[in-house]
């Protein structure tokens, strides 16, 4: 990965960055091609261990702050962040999206919808990379289907108890607070009587229990369990009952976020495949010269230049504050299949050496599949579409 000319300049992007933003591009691709090298990478996933160097290293560069408000220590906007994520993206989706699960998701709910008082103690330690969050909404019986969670959360007194079961928490080890969707009514209908709740952990009856999956090692996923947990009412985010509202426009923010780390990691698992078939030799010539092999890289370089465009499209929408449901909807899904189409064609050209996990190819291909599910899977992200299309 150390030649960075698909990931870097790009006159493509001329019409979405400015000039200090592409230098912001260049200077987070420095600092994590030091930092974030492959034995780095391999052995934190291999030996599923956090890697607090890369998140101190966001930190102190001051990425934590992008795109939160200038009188909490932020800086910059969307389209600082989508540039930022795609390089990100390259170096580790998982580094990225821990930085978007606390920056782009719990931060940016915490910016719209928290009391002042949280907003003052809390917004300044994420921009300086000094606390960290993770986000509960999904459960066993409610992957798709979000609204149908059904976590409880009573009130008594002061506090609301809290039962119920999360899964597939990324990062609920290291957050110090947990940002949970839970029901505090029944109402008419399953998107009624859902709000937020800003839970501390640790907080007693709250557990939380890494779950072995195929990828992301480094940041890993959880099941969180709350047997008669006490949350202090004063914890509540946003407006009580009407949570799944307030959620949707996160929702949007998250699919943008990644598309563009997708993006990155596409680009990158394609370098990988170019960088050895160019090395690779067969029949006394390397296998990049044959059509075969030059050809099926073609096809996935332009199957990401299209992915990127759409991902700064809809950055670029959402930075205008114009409604992009349904172009973040397209950049995602189009991203997450791209990414595991070159993981599997990237296996491909480099054979045995591909399926060998002293190559990165073999994490690219466990963590590619991820991104058709999280964030709203394939099907349900061409639904939304499909209703703006046809009604």
């Amino acid at each position: 990965m150390e030649n960075f000319e698909r990931l870097m300049g790009r006159r493509d992007l001329a019409p979405y960055l400015t000039p200090e933003q592409f230098e912001f591009r260049e200077s987070v691709n420095r600092a994590l091609a030091q930092h974030a090298t492959p034995d780095y990478l391999r052995r934190h996933d291999e030996e599923k261990l956090f890697p607090r160097e890369l998140v101190d290293l966001l930190g102190k560069q001051g990425w934590f702050a992008v795109t939160l408000p200038e009188e909490y220590g932020g800086v910059g906007g969307y389209m600082d962040m989508i540039g930022m994520l795609e390089v990100m993206g390259y170096h580790s989706s998982t580094l990225a999206r821990y930085w978007n699960i606390n920056v782009n998701m719990v931060g940016g709910a915490l910016v719209q919808l928290a009391p002042p008082a949280i907003k003052q103690k809390l917004l300044p330690l994420l921009s300086e990379g000094k606390t960290f969050f993770s986000f509960a909404l999904s459960e066993n019986g409610s992957g798709s289907d979000a609204a149908s969670l059904k976590t409880t959360a009573v009130r008594d007194g002061d506090d609301f108890i809290v039962n119920g079961t999360k899964m597939w928490i990324t990062g609920a080890v290291q957050a110090n607070h947990v940002l949970l969707a839970c029901r505090t009514d029944k109402g008419e209908g399953k998107h009624e009587g859902i709000s937020l709740l800003l839970v501390p952990n640790p907080t007693p009856g709250m557990q939380v229990r890494p779950i072995d999956l195929l990828g992301g090692h480094m940041v890993r996923s959880c099941e969180i369990n709350f047997v008669d947990a006490r949350v202090p009412a004063a914890q509540l985010i946003g407006d009580l009952h009407r949570g799944w509202t307030q959620l949707m426009g996160v929702l949007a923010k998250e699919r943008i976020a990644l598309a563009a780390i997708v993006v990155g990691a596409a680009q990158s698992a394609l370098d990988l495949a170019l960088g050895y078939a160019k090395e690779r030799k067969q029949f006394g010539r390397s296998i990049a010269s044959f059509q075969t092999i030059s050809h099926r890289l073609v096809e996935l370089q332009t199957q990401i230049d299209c992915a990127r465009l759409l991902a700064y499209r809809g950055a670029s929408l959402l930075a205008s504050g114009q409604k992009c449901n349904v172009e973040s909807a397209q950049a995602k899904f189009l991203a997450g299949d791209t990414y595991m189409k070159v993981a599997l064609e990237g296996l491909q050209v480099m054979g045995a050496n591909g399926y060998s996990m002293e190559y990165a190819m073999q994490r690219h291909f466990r963590e590619a599949k991820v991104f058709q599910i999280l964030g709203g899977t394939g099907e349900i992200l061409r639904n939304i579409v499909a209703r703006e299309m046809v009604g």
